[in-house]
């Protein structure tokens, strides 16, 4: 994504960001029922730490060598 304007890369790593929310927040709801729903708990957990690594990974762009 080397192509992506300043604003461009900003609105998606907000985004990302907000994704990464919503699915740590319905893994929080997810937590008094850890033992009956364990593999959803899990699924909106790695998917939330997998949008909030894209967010910074927005940020920070490409490496330049």
């Amino acid at each position: 994504l080397p192509g992506l304007s300043r604003w461009q890369r900003l609105a998606g790593s907000g985004l990302c960001l907000l994704l990464a929310a919503l699915c740590f927040g319905l893994a929080a709801l997810y937590a008094p029922l850890l033992l009956l729903r364990a593999r959803k708990f899990a699924l909106l957990w790695s998917l939330g730490s997998l949008c909030g690594l894209a967010a910074a990974a927005l940020l920070r762009g490409p490496a330049r060598l």
